[in-house]
């Protein structure tokens, strides 16, 4: 393995960043921790953008790092997630999105892990970024034993000749019924149905379920492919990390429909069609983070969020249902009183005892619908 972009010191720098990853409590595997001691990441990094936050929270670009900023390499084997690609947003002239970063190696040793990831297994990374956790896993397996696939033929391209330049020449095209073990390192609003036809009878898929427009609401997802191959069943868990949403075309980043911005007319109408009523669910339910996740799973068309003042605010598809809530009172209007759905989804969560995420079941059938069930519960909700 040569390195083709040589560092003197990127070695000694690769073991303090292994120990920050043992500090956070992962690289139990001699294997792993090798992995990421003789794998150059730099190589798969040469820029990085560099980010800052505004006083809203708000964070932008402030510059890009590389070789050229004496700051690059030690930033690079620091156990941080780095961005390396933005794209412009669909639709919204001037506006752009992160689209690609190299992962926190912490991040990427805990999903090995989890997943129990060993030699003689065979692999599929859905998401190939700059290529340094693929190279991680041709370390581990070797290259026949590794796929990596992705949306953005340029990362895909970039990425080969990174992982070429080490010696490792993994697959880049998926086949069904080949994997042992599938990760995704991308968000997810819904499992992909030929994810299930590309792994075998027993496979693992592990994959970040998450509201594409909130990345508040999420959970992590395992599934194990039913002996049939053509289902799955699994549980969701507490994110230990989340991924950027995944994109549904190369060119531009795939982010959540904006609201549209009233004009005054529109304003006045609104009042107008507005009714109120009483309401005992109170707005702080949504701060509970597994009925956010249910109220997400049961209405992924609704957007909802809490306010800085405490109160609730609720918006269907194309902002033509609305909602707000506030002190016992519901001011509702449109197709549809969001409240109520909000109040039917929190009594279905109630009756089953308010349970947990760990405790839902979710399933994949044989026609690709994705279902998620409550412990005591005969009735399923499709997650996103």
């Amino acid at each position: 393995m040569t390195d083709p972009n040589p560092a003197p010191d990127w070695r000694s720098l690769a073991q303090s960043m292994v120990r920050a990853i043992k500090q956070e409590g992962y690289l139990h595997s001699p294997a792993l921790e090798r992995a990421f001691l003789e794998i150059p990441r730099h190589a798969f990094v040469p820029e990085f953008f560099r980010l800052k936050q505004n006083a809203a929270g708000v964070t932008t670009i402030d510059g890009v790092v590389d070789a050229t900023d004496p700051a690059w390499l030690h930033t690079v084997y620091t156990n941080e997630a780095l961005i390396t690609q933005v794209k412009p947003i669909a639709g919204q002239p001037g506006a752009t999105a992160f689209t690609c970063s190299s992962s926190a190696p912490a991040l990427m040793a805990d999903m090995i892990e989890e997943l129990e990831i060993e030699p003689g297994m065979h692999v599929l990374e859905i998401g190939t970024g700059t290529g340094y956790n693929a190279a991680i896993l041709c370390h581990l397996l070797g290259d026949q034993a590794v796929t990596t696939i992705d949306i953005d033929p340029q990362l895909t391209a970039r990425a080969r000749e990174r992982l070429a330049a080490l010696g490792w020449h993994p697959s880049f095209q998926a086949a069904d019924d080949t994997y042992d073990r599938i990760l995704a390192t991308h968000a997810i609003a819904q499992v992909p149905y030929e994810w299930i036809r590309w792994g075998k009878a027993g496979g693992v898929v592990l994959a970040d379920l998450r509201a594409p427009d909130n990345n508040t609401i999420g959970a992590w997802l395992e599934l194990v492919i039913d002996p049939d191959g053509r289902s799955a069943t699994g549980s969701l868990m507490d994110p230990r990390g989340y991924f950027m949403s995944a994109r549904q075309v190369p060119d531009f980043a795939s982010a959540g429909e904006p609201v549209p911005e009233l004009t005054d007319a529109q304003h006045q109408r609104r009042a107008e069609q507005t009714a109120s009523r009483r309401t005992t669910l109170a707005a702080k339910v949504l701060d509970d983070p597994d009925f956010r996740l249910y109220l997400w799973c049961t209405t992924p068309e609704i957007t909802f969020a809490r306010m800085p003042d405490g109160a609730a605010s609720l918006s269907g598809p194309r902002a033509e249902s609305w909602a707000h809530v506030a002190d016992g009172n519901v001011h509702h209007g449109g197709e549809q009183d969001l409240w109520a759905v909000t109040e039917q989804a929190y009594g279905t969560w109630s009756r089953a005892g308010r349970p947990a995420k760990e405790t839902w079941t979710v399933t994949v059938d044989s026609q690709g619908r994705s279902t998620v069930s409550l412990p005591g519960e005969d009735d399923s909700v499709r997650p996103g």
